[in-house]
């Protein structure tokens, strides 16, 4: 088996530059990471409301642009929960590191081909003993899932991907628009931004319902602050409510928050986003079968095992 990313150790230099080494400041009593993803959204707008304030909750919320740094952080006790995904989760499980999850995050993904390559729609896409499409993805991760998915959907042969490691999502979208790779999945808004510098949409999650992003939770946190974690729910599911009912409003906040390239602040379409809820055991056993497919797992948890039902709003799967 490989090497799982939660093994590697992040530096003290990146633990303070992201903020989570703070000397004498007074600690935040729960430390979220985020992603430049729309999941990340809820959050923010959560923040920029000042709705974590009023649930009596202290929440600080931590950017990172790789899921290297974030899960590292994550298992080195620099953060309480992050958004992340059910790959980290089953892998977390399988380590004995225990974080668990507490309700789904809703994003979306696209499969992108470069401007300066011939692909141009998925009917370009090789099949058989064809070439391989080198892609930027990251091993091991939800996005690697999410394209293989989104490839057999549409007909595609994903075994015609030819994996190109890049962990930074600004270089993979730069990577893809230099032509280095021909194909790239990037998750929105930075799929958008892409395609408006020339990058050609192969397939997108849209039609999948729920993708395998979560939000976990630590062992630790899950154990001493309960509390605060119902009150970050409770402020999470009033910031839905206020994204989908005034979106633009919250524009300005969500592309210095969520740390979008500021050119995408006209070019996103916000989504209407749900109130949390848990995602569905068959999503989860999907997941597990790609992983044990992959051998990135030897042994898989039950849903009981990883996913911590008492926050989600609804306190179900769902469907």
């Amino acid at each position: 088996m490989k090497k799982p990313l939660l093994a590697v150790i992040v530096s003290v230099g990146l633990l303070t530059g992201a903020g989570l080494l703070s000397g004498n400041a007074i600690q935040p009593e729960l430390r979220i990471g985020l992603m430049p993803a729309y999941n990340s959204i809820p959050l923010v707008v959560a923040e920029a409301g000042r709705l974590f304030e009023a649930e009596g909750v202290s929440v600080s919320l931590i950017p990172f642009n790789g899921q290297l740094e974030r899960e590292t952080a994550l298992q080195t006790g620099a953060l309480d929960g992050t958004v992340s995904d059910l790959i980290n989760a089953i892998q977390s499980w399988a380590h004995g590191f225990g974080a668990r999850v507490t309700s789904v995050t809703e994003g979306n993904f696209a499969l992108l081909a470069s401007p300066r390559g011939g692909m141009r729609s998925l009917a370009d896409w090789p099949s058989g003993t064809a070439s391989r499409v080198r892609t930027g993805l990251l091993e091991n991760s939800i996005v690697y899932y999410l394209t293989e998915r989104m490839l057999e959907s549409a007909g595609a042969d994903p075994s015609r991907l030819e994996l190109v490691p890049i962990v930074q999502l600004p270089a993979r979208v730069e990577m893809l628009l230099a032509g280095k790779v021909d194909a790239a999945c990037l998750p929105e808004p930075l799929a958008t931004l892409a395609a408006s510098r020339g990058a050609h949409l192969l397939a997108d999650s849209d039609g999948m319902g729920t993708t395998p992003g979560v939000l976990l939770f630590t062992k630790k946190a899950l154990a001493v602050k309960r509390a605060q974690i119902a009150a970050f729910y409770r402020a999470y599911d009033a910031a839905v409510n206020e994204v989908n009912a005034r979106p633009d409003d919250f524009r300005k906040s969500i592309v210095t928050g969520c740390g979008f390239p500021p050119a995408v602040a006209d070019l996103m379409r916000i989504p209407r986003f749900r109130h949390s809820f848990l995602p569905p055991e068959s999503l989860v056993s999907d997941v597990e079968a790609w992983m044990t497919r992959k051998g990135l797992a030897e042994k898989v948890p039950s849903y009981r095992d990883i996913v911590a039902a008492d926050f989600a709003s609804d306190h179900a799967r769902a469907q």
